[in-house]
């Protein structure tokens, strides 16, 4: 099933009126990760695995956008390193089941090659390509996986503003499903399982999001604007979702323009709660220019016991060092968002 839908038609009233927004509170960076080894700009997108038999061991896969993926255990350090291709997104599902095999599998967008690159991860963690199918447009750009049905979708966002639902057929394959089309270019998205919602990144747009049934896009709908209100500045890069309970948690978006980072509801239409930034702490800088995101609310263990918050870094330092991801404790981002909901809550009673 193919929709085309047109910005111009579902934008809200208020788009014309550009504001700065508030600023931005901020957390520190409790890790990073090791740059990658390409230089300019090469670090991308990041995934967690949870380690289900020790979660304090779980991995972080991170895309070198010229070279492959990286694994990372959750102090940052290397742990496997596939040379794949120009990877530029990467998402992940786990204990899935697809035309009789059943498994952790990963999804990459490969503009090497022009496809959807999967992996497949073992119970220990260790990481390897199974398999590959074509995209049917040039340039994979944005990628996310989704369960539904019993089934698992690779959403791939392009440039044109397309967007592609392909079936997964085991660890190796995949076919078109259904797709839709937005005006102007895409990367980030995001699905929600349980609510069988698609979250998507317009770059110098905003955030809309569509509900997706396995076969078709449907009810499109505006979530926040680039220039709008809450502050939200081109390019819209990645998106992630942070789960505190069936249906709800909270959506956040890479605002690329101002080094920071948008919540949002993750539940009824979305709403705004607050912006963030990572500063530089006392030993790790902050993250800038921010493509992909990542956020995991399991425990993994002590350190990060109400998960983390995984940002791509444009500009790592020392200076002119190569790109890398950092790394969030939850619970400084926690307490920004109770602050916020707190003021948001004392505001709607006067």
């Amino acid at each position: 099933m193919r929709l085309k839908f047109s910005a111009a038609a579902l934008l809200p009233l208020a788009a014309g009126c550009i504001s700065a927004g508030p600023s931005a509170p901020s957390v520190h960076a409790a890790g990073e990760t090791a740059p990658v080894n390409s230089a300019g700009d090469a670090a991308d997108d990041p995934a967690v695995w949870v380690n289900v038999g020790d979660t304090a061991e779980s991995l972080i896969l991170g895309t070198d956008k010229r070279a492959g993926l990286y694994v990372y255990d959750l102090k940052g350090a290397v742990v496997q390193f596939l040379p794949a291709g120009k990877l530029n997104n990467v998402d992940l599902r786990q204990n899935v089941s697809l035309d009789g095999w059943t498994g952790d599998i990963a999804a990459a967008s490969n503009r090497t090659d022009n496809t959807v690159t999967l992996f497949t991860i073992e119970e220990d963690g260790a990481v390897a390509e199974s398999g590959a199918f074509p995209s049917l447009l040039d340039e994979p750009y944005g990628l996310c996986l989704g369960a539904q049905g019993g089934d698992v979708f690779a959403f791939v966002a392009y440039k044109t503003g397309d967007l592609i639902a392909y079936r997964l057929a085991g660890p190796g394959g995949g076919a078109e499903a259904a797709r839709m089309k937005l005006e102007s270019q895409l990367e980030g998205c995001v699905f929600d399982d349980e609510a069988g919602v698609l979250y998507i990144g317009e770059e110098e747009t905003g955030v809309w999001k569509a509900a997706f049934d396995g076969g078709g896009f449907s009810a499109l709908s505006f979530i926040d604007e680039v220039g709008g209100a809450s502050g939200v500045a081109a390019d819209v890069e990645g998106l992630a979702l942070y789960k505190t309970g069936p249906g709800t948690g909270y959506l956040i978006a890479s605002s690329q323009g101002n080094n920071s980072y948008a919540v949002y509801t993750r539940e009824g239409d979305n709403a705004f709660v607050t912006r963030f930034a990572v500063t530089p702490g006392e030993t790790i800088d902050g993250s800038e220019e921010t493509d992909g995101v990542e956020a995991v609310s399991a425990d993994l263990g002590p350190d990060f016991p109400e998960g983390v918050f995984i940002a791509q870094d444009g500009f790592n330092d020392p200076k002119g060092s190569a790109q890398n991801f950092k790394i969030v404790d939850w619970r400084e981002i926690g307490t920004l968002i109770e602050t916020a909901e707190s003021g948001l809550e004392a505001g709607a009673a006067n």
